[in-house]
């Protein structure tokens, strides 16, 4: 009796033992869940005869646990022996639930393996079990079933084992299933992305997150970071890596930590720093060899293979055994791996100049579809062009490249945030080459021109959708606090700690806002680019010029239209241009200090000036432009380069717009109808703001059919807002700041804190916005010329003209431009012409007139 208390005793302790276990890996905290269960059949080893079955049950489920925490530990065969015993022990007792728990165990162990045939079939047989199975347990099957069809890519089987798994969760209140209800509402999410959704799959994945309390998050990041990578945020993917990879370290999940380096390796790739991903994927690919997962080990091969590709380095002798070798492996699985490997093969066998071969290859890759990843569809599309030039096949190749670019342009549209539609630029950077390289190749304006609007700023030609949730509100409002609260604090040592903590969280802010605007859906349109006869055509018309400009190769060009005819200009410019167009931006900023000493302040002047007569060599003087009004297309880091300072552009009216298209667009719409009204308003700390607005507004008093100035506690975000939405022309005295790594959170400091650029409505803004302070026509620029900031949102957004600083402006220089450029426009110039009567003597004044220029008359 005394024993069998004591068997019943041990039995109840390994039961507990089981129990913490297992939520210690829900905790990813492996290391410490095996020391629970090594305990736990420590216990269960002594029990006496008359509870040996009781014992067995248990020993049985410790074992499954103990098995699968092996080989996740260690892969290959480890936990092997632990799972025939527990299948001999589940035989013996005759238990259809134990058979279920164990042959759901051996699918798992398939599916980790990459054996997924052989776990479907585990999981069949587990099925015919599922009446004695426990809730719990049928939700697992469902889950990991659906998991093997996801990587499948039968999207349908999927879809209905993951809802099966839902319905019983819901139903239950064991408080465990959350976990896997979470993990199911998560899959589904992935399931949108492997479907081509990708705001969708954001908002199911924020969905099922919201009831992951108490659950790690790390997997579920993992497949998170992977949509980000699709929409082509590498940054924000890789910073969501690095936090699960701490964790997978950490309970030494090395699997998942493996997974984790290898999709950092691939944002590695999609920010061009190779030498990082080769590392990366080297990495990965020796944890996969240690653990035997050949599916994964080739994956990181191939991953390494596409940094070399992306370096330019075709892989030859014992790189194209590699290949050979990668190919040859995964043919055989079938799924995009196969594909992606004969596409690294294909193009390496062009490389090599083995055009048939390479054909050959490509024919087995098969047609490209909807629904594959958005790199891959163009991965196919830049490899295809490269071997149809190789077969001197140049008409088609075009066309390849034509293609991928449209598919391009729709995979943009799906978006309604402007930062996705601005991010996803990122994987046609190839093509875009390609199709500038065959276009200047030609050497034909026409070409050129076209191939430049192709690929240029394709997020000005998508309709702009950014829909906000409730749940904003409440962040932003924080967010402003806490700005509000470190600059109070300003430099205190004794409060560093507590700044820095601040900071932590307002980055975390940034991310969670960030994510609720991802989720909008786009839609759909994209407008066709300008033709250049139109472009011309109106140039022409208006009297000016526009200079539309390409790097190729390293390598300036200019399309220049409104003369005669279109002409194609090689420029001397080369790549120093763009640290030149830094340093003009640097000497700029350091002239804007009132208390700069005279000696440095003729020094910097004189240094200024040297960096601007060197850019004008470069860019503007061999075109010969005349005296005419210039339209200036740039590419790259010129976006925002100080154009009217240059020698041969000050005192001349310049519009700086991102595209030819977009030019066209602003200067083509509609009069304006209705009244003229102004709205100025003036920040806090802006010295002279409250002159300079109200300068500007007594400026337009007998021009204007209703002027409000807006200073001191007025001057608040719902007035600029509102302003934005109602009157023609709202001018800002507002200091302001660029945030480079989040531009959506760009923002102008009025009253009540600062007003982002994530929070500007769609629904209306006025045609002509002037900010006057600071450099708020700085702009964060991505690949394919997109760039994003304060004045690009308002430009998105519908307005026709920002005039905006692009470098530090000094704020009783700022107040004289702007009162001499209010005075010029109220008289009946335009925007271009205004500024540059306002900006032609005097100090250097880094103001530019963005999008199209605007006139009120």
């Amino acid at each position: 009796m005394v024993v069998a208390t004591a068997g019943a005793d041990a039995i109840q302790r390994a039961t507990q033992l089981h129990e913490r276990a297992t939520a210690q890996i829900v905790r990813s905290r492996l290391d410490l869940a095996g020391r629970r269960l090594g305990q736990a059949l420590d216990l269960l080893t002594g029990v006496s005869a008359e509870l040996a079955d009781e014992a067995a049950r248990i020993t049985v489920r410790v074992l499954i646990t103990s098995a699968t925490l092996e080989a996740e530990l260690h892969g290959g065969e480890a936990g092997r022996a632990e799972l025939v015993r527990a299948e001999e022990l589940a035989r013996r007792l005759a238990d259809p639930e134990l058979s279920f728990a164990v042959e759901s165990t051996l699918a798992l162990r398939m599916l980790r393996q990459g054996d997924h045939p052989a776990a479907l079939e585990h999981y069949a047989s587990a099925e015919t079990r599922i009446e004695a199975a426990s809730t719990r347990d049928a939700c697992v099957l469902y889950l990991n079933r659906g998991n093997v069809r996801l990587q499948q890519l039968d999207l349908t089987s999927a879809r209905r084992d993951l809802d099966r798994c839902i319905s019983l969760a819901v139903l239950d209140p064991d408080p465990s299933l959350r976990r896997i209800e979470f993990m199911a509402r998560h899959n589904l999410g992935y399931l949108e992305f492997l479907a081509g959704n990708l705001p969708q799959a954001l908002q199911r994945m924020d969905g099922a997150a919201e009831i992951a309390e108490g659950v790690s998050l790390a997997i579920s990041a993992l497949d998170r970071a992977r949509v980000l990578i699709e929409a082509g945020l590498s940054d924000a993917a890789e910073e969501t890596l690095a936090r699960a990879a701490t964790e997978f370290q950490r309970g030494r999940l090395y699997q998942e930590l493996a997974e984790t380096e290898l999709a950092r390796a691939e944002c590695a790739i999609l920010a061009d720093n190779l030498r990082r991903a080769r590392r990366l994927a080297g990495s990965a690919r020796t944890r996969f060899r240690r653990r035997g997962v050949r599916r994964w080990w080739r994956a990181a091969e191939l991953t390494l293979l596409s940094a070399d590709q992306a370096a330019g380095r075709p892989p030859r002798g014992r790189g194209a055994r590699a290949v050979a070798r990668a190919a040859y492996c995964v043919a055989a699985a079938r799924d995009l791996q196969a594909r992606r490997a004969r596409l690294i093969g294909a193009a390496a066998l062009t490389g090599l100049g083995r055009i048939p071969d390479a054909g050959v290859q490509l024919d087995q890759v098969g047609p490209v579809t909807r629904t594959d990843p958005i790199a891959l569809r163009l991965q196919q599309r830049v490899v295809t062009a490269d071997w149809l030039l190789g077969s001197g096949e140049r008409r088609r190749a075009r066309g390849e490249v034509r293609r991928g670019l449209a598919e391009l342009s729709r995979h943009q549209a799906q978006f309604g945030s402007i930062d996705l539609q601005t991010s996803s630029a990122i994987h046609g950077r190839r093509l875009v080459r390609l199709d500038l390289e065959l276009a200047a190749a030609a050497r034909r304006p026409q070409g050129v021109f076209d191939a430049i609007e192709r690929g240029r700023a394709v997020s000005r030609r998508l309709t702009a959708v950014t829909a906000r949730e409730d749940e904003s509100a409440e962040l932003l409002a924080e967010l402003r606090h806490l700005g509000q609260t470190t600059k109070a604090i300003g430099d205190d040592p004794d409060q560093a700690d507590a700044v820095a903590a601040m900071r932590a969280r307002a980055r975390a802010l940034y991310r969670r806002l960030e994510s609720i605007s991802w989720r909008t859906a786009g839609a759909g349109e994209v407008h066709r680019p300008a033709g250049l006869a139109e472009v011309a055509g109106l140039a022409q018309a208006q009297g000016k010029v526009l200079v539309s400009y390409c790097q190729v190769r390293g390598r300036w060009s200019a399309v220049v239209l409104g003369r005669q005819r279109p002409e194609l200009i090689q420029l001397p410019g080369d790549t120093r241009c763009i640290e030149l167009s830094r340093r003009a931006q640097a000497d700029l900023g350091v002239l804007a200090y009132d208390t700069l000493p005279t000696p440095l302040r003729n020094a910097v002047t004189t240094s200024l000036s040297r960096t601007l007569a060197q850019l004008d060599d470069a860019l503007v003087r061999p075109l010969g432009l005349g005296d005419q009004p210039v339209v200036v297309v740039p590419t790259g880091p010129t976006s925002t380069l100080p154009w009217n300072c240059l020698p041969s552009l000050r005192g001349r009216p310049v519009e700086v717009s991102p595209t030819a298209t977009s030019w066209l667009a602003g200067a083509t719409a509609d009069d304006l109808s209705g009244e003229l009204s102004v709205a100025a308003l003036a920040g806090p700390g802006v010295p002279t703001g409250s002159t300079e607005a109200s300068s500007v507004s007594s400026t337009w008093e007998a021009v204007a059919a209703h002027v409000e100035t807006s200073t001191g506690t007025a001057a608040t975000r719902r007035q600029l807002a509102r302003a934005l939405a109602a009157d023609t022309i709202v001018h800002v005295a507002a200091h302001g700041s660029h945030i480079r790594q989040n531009p959506l959170f760009s923002s102008l400091a009025l009253h009540d804190g600062p007003l982002y650029a994530y929070e500007i409505s769609p629904e209306q803004v006025a045609p002509h916005v002037v900010l006057s302070s600071c450099e708020l026509g700085q702009a964060t620029t991505r690949p394919g010329d997109e760039a994003l900031g304060l004045t690009r949102v308002l430009l998105q957004l519908g307005a026709q003209c920002v005039v905006a600083g692009v470098a530090q402006v000094n704020d009783r220089q700022a107040a004289a431009v702007m009162t001499a450029y209010h005075r010029e426009l109220a008289a009946g110039h335009d925007s271009a012409a205004a500024l540059a009567t306002a900006t032609s003597t005097g100090p250097y004044a880094p103001f530019l007139c963005f999008g199209s220029s605007w006139s009120a008359h």
